[in-house]
């Protein structure tokens, strides 16, 4: 199967294919669409447009918007294509990543009680969902607190932020191969509804 895929950052694109990958093999990526940031809002029809032809698989995060469902509603008030695999990490990618606590606090160098347990939170449903439980943004939580504790100074190096940014220096050389490498897809769901979801759905496509 043909398809594209839209991903705010490298991070992300590596999640979508990642994710792609544990589905099935039968995938191939016609190119990766470049959506940074905001674009996804400016752009948002035309993916829906081209979902006629093929399927697009897009993934953005919840950031400050406290309901999945209201963003894809507000993104795409007409609807969309049913080969738009639009999918909404809570809060973000890397509380996915993190959903699979044992690994990542391996891959990090930090005891397992550093990653935050999964919770149920009420998003805006009747049904309260699973998902990580972070104070504040899952990617900030990394950057600025639980990279402090690692004990690998080389990761410390790449994922600590300096002054005035938001990541460290070479924060996707740094988490990419875990991605790629380490991520248990499966112990992630038990911890996290939004990429069940999106696993469910994937699997639905090629279905």
């Amino acid at each position: 199967m043909k398809i594209y895929i839209v991903g705010e950052d490298d991070v992300t694109c590596a999640i979508i294919k990642r994710i792609l990958n544990h589905c099935s093999t039968d995938f191939e990526i016609i190119s990766e669409l470049p959506a940074r940031g905001g674009q996804i809002k400016s752009k948002i029809n035309e993916f829906n447009k081209l979902a006629t032809v093929y399927p697009v698989v897009l993934l953005t995060d919840l950031d400050a918007t406290t309901c999945a469902p209201q963003l894809l509603t507000d993104l795409i008030p007409t609807g969309k294509n049913n080969q738009f695999i639009f999918n909404i990490a809570v809060d973000e990618g890397e509380a996915w990543l993190m959903a699979d606590r044992e690994r990542f606090a391996k891959f990090a160098g930090v005891s397992i009680e550093s990653i935050p347990l999964s919770t149920q939170k009420k998003q805006g449903g009747r049904k309260a969902l699973t998902e990580m439980d972070f104070n504040y943004k899952s990617s900030m939580f990394l950057t600025h607190e639980l990279i402090k504790k690692s004990n690998k100074s080389e990761l410390v190096k790449q994922l600590t932020p300096k002054e005035g940014a938001a990541k460290g220096p070479e924060y996707n050389t740094g988490i990419l191969p875990f991605i790629v490498e380490n991520w248990n897809i499966e112990e992630a769901c038990k911890n996290s509804d939004s990429l069940n979801r999106m696993v469910n759905r994937i699997k639905s496509l090629i279905a």
